[in-house]
């Protein structure tokens, strides 16, 4: 079957993040295309970039030029482009070409050296002039080798001193006005090339069988894909910094407002023509200067936007502004506007697997995971568990120094609840492994095209793994296993619970609302009760009788044997309330 067709399987890919890691997903998703239909999407980061390519291309399927035909094309874009697509604004640009030698020259000092010295001339002459005088008079004037050579050495802590000082103001000053990131993503001045940004919206558009020209495809487009087809959903994950909380993209809220002016240095113009078109203007409460708009709703949501913030990698990529009220304030501050950045979705979850996650699978839902090279353990560079406890177990990463030490407590703290979720029955199974030595992926900008070629081609094999080799009927067995077990376990935990409770599960309840008939909420409710009451009498009937009936099944449950109590898949699980994000 070609990518084009249209096939009768579907199923689901979530996709983790990883900078140029990202090479490795256009030919996987091209590989499984010609199996399966693509009903849901997620990523985060360069797995958003992905994502935002996959919708797009099960939009255009079938349409001649567009869907996972032009995703094949992607690699022979990208091979010979990629450093070109990230483009520094050009005040940061020394700084930027100073991070490249850092890539390129790996360990050499000297070559990160010559790079500030090239960057910042004026400060680096600056810095050497006065040294520089003493030594050519002590020369002239014949002081002796001892004054030369005390010039010499003023010329180079002059020379130290100057740079560090225009490194430090390029960080704190720069950076920090360009939303701490180097990149912003569009074409920069004097640059012939795409940014990452201009490019990942024309693919996105060709992608779906539209010109560039055209209204950019957006999250509402993908819930009726031309031709009857069934709807694909799409999530990103993003982080706001300023709240320190993740959100899914699109986001169902109408809190947030962007800033023409802001946005225009990030976005193309001809999404930015849409955006302003499509999204009503705001009128800021307290009267804040700028032309401001509501943030897109699910259906007008470009997905170059939803990729876009999602990708926003610190320090690299510039982050992405909104605005919004902060009603934690004192009442005289509620109106103001605050500005927000939305940064890399993998500062929340770098792989978040959890996306489209259910009971029981009717269908797959697989995922493509970027782990790190270790020659004791990778017994080859793509891998999908083949036993029952392959992937049960995390690898034990040894690390040393400081900076390595600094960089896995960040690790542990952001990826934990990932990692976890990772090696769960119903979850590993389901994982390919593409395993990345340290020249390849992440941060490493300067990959040559032999090395991109490789990690297209681990891509490639992933994908086809995923199809070929995965088993769908033991997949749901476990997950049937797994999910039993922990049904029964809260089952039991209800039933303890209320044990202690005299009566019936409702008796509590009965007495906690014996006061408040007719069951609805007072205008002005005492502070000492909860303003959650219901509104008729027989709502609350139906509650009750539906709590004895869980307590009453959580007390069959309890009867042996117990589902616990066989052979099932480890770790154990927990079955919480967690917010939506």
């Amino acid at each position: 079957m070609t990518a084009s067709e249209k096939p009768a399987l579907a199923c689901d890919i979530v996709m983790k993040g990883g900078i140029t890691s990202g090479v490795v997903y256009p030919l996987a998703l091209v590989e499984l295309s010609r199996k399966f239909r693509f009903a849901n999407i997620g990523g985060t980061s360069a797995g958003a970039i992905a994502a935002a390519a996959a919708a797009a291309g099960e939009y255009g399927r079938g349409k001649a030029g567009a869907g996972f035909d032009r995703l094949a094309q992607i690699p022979q874009e990208v091979g010979p482009n990629l450093l070109s697509m990230f483009q520094a604004k050009p005040a940061l640009k020394p700084l930027f070409n100073i991070f490249l030698a850092a890539l390129k020259a790996k360990s050499q000092a000297s070559a990160v050296l010559i790079a500030a010295i090239r960057g910042y001339r004026a400060s680096a002459a600056a810095g050497v002039l006065p040294g520089a005088i003493i030594a050519v008079l002590a020369l002239h004037d014949g002081w002796g080798a001892g004054a030369v050579l005390f010039g010499l050495l003023l010329a180079l802590v002059g020379l130290v001193v100057a740079l560090i000082w225009r490194l430090w103001k390029a960080a704190n000053v720069d950076l920090v006005a360009n939303d701490f990131g180097l990149c912003p993503g569009i074409r920069q001045p004097g640059s012939t090339m795409e940014g990452f940004t201009d490019w990942l919206a024309r693919l996105i558009q060709e992608a779906a069988g539209r010109t560039v020209a055209a209204d950019p495809l957006t999250f509402g487009d993908l819930e009726a894909p031309p031709d009857n087809a069934p709807p694909i959903q799409l999530a990103m994950m993003t982080t706001s910094l300023m709240e320190q909380r993740p959100y899914t993209l699109p986001m169902d809220n109408d809190r947030f407002f962007f800033r023409r002016d802001e946005w225009d240095k990030i976005f193309p113009d001809e999404i930015m023509s849409f955006l302003v078109r499509t999204c009503g203007r705001f009128t800021p409460p307290a009267g804040e200067a700028g032309e401001f708009y509501h943030f897109p709703t699910r259906a007008q949501l470009p997905l170059i936007v939803g990729a876009r913030m999602s990708l926003s990698f610190p320090g690299l990529i510039s982050a992405v502004p909104l605005w919004t009220r902060d009603f934690t304030l004192i009442e005289g501050e509620r109106d103001k506007l605050r500005r927000c950045l939305f940064s890399d979705g993998g500062l929340s979850s770098n792989f978040p697997i959890h996306f489209f996650d259910r009971l029981f699978p009717n269908t797959p839902t697989f995922a493509i995971s970027l782990d790190e090279y270790d020659a004791k353990r990778n017994y080859s560079d793509v891998w999908l568990p083949e036993l029952a406890a392959s992937g049960s177990q995390l690898p034990i990463l040894p690390f040393s120094g400081l900076a390595a030490f600094l960089m896995r407590l960040v690790y542990s703290a952001k990826d934990w609840q990932d990692n976890l979720q990772s090696i769960l029955p119903g979850y590993r199974e389901r994982i390919v492994h593409v395993v990345l030595k340290p020249d390849e992926g992440g941060l490493n900008l300067t990959m040559n095209r032999q090395t991109i070629e490789k990690l297209v081609d681990y891509g490639k094999r992933a994908g086809s793994l995923l199809r070929d080799d995965f088993n769908l009927e033991e997949h749901r067995w476990r997950r049937f296993l797994v999910s039993m077990a922990r049904m029964e376990e809260t089952m039991e935990e209800v039933a303890s619970a209320y044990a202690q409770v005299p009566g019936q599960f409702g008796a509590f309840l009965e007495d906690f609302m014996r006061d408040r008939a007719p069951y609805r909420q007072p205008p002005a409710p005492p502070a000492d009760k909860p303003p959650y009451t219901q509104d008729t009498r027989s709502r609350v009937d139906e509650m009750l009788k539906r709590a004895d009936e869980l307590v009453a099944l959580g007390t069959t449950w309890r009867t042996p044997p117990t589902i616990g109590g066989g052979n099932i898949p480890r770790p154990a699980t927990h079955l919480r309330i967690t917010p939506k994000y």
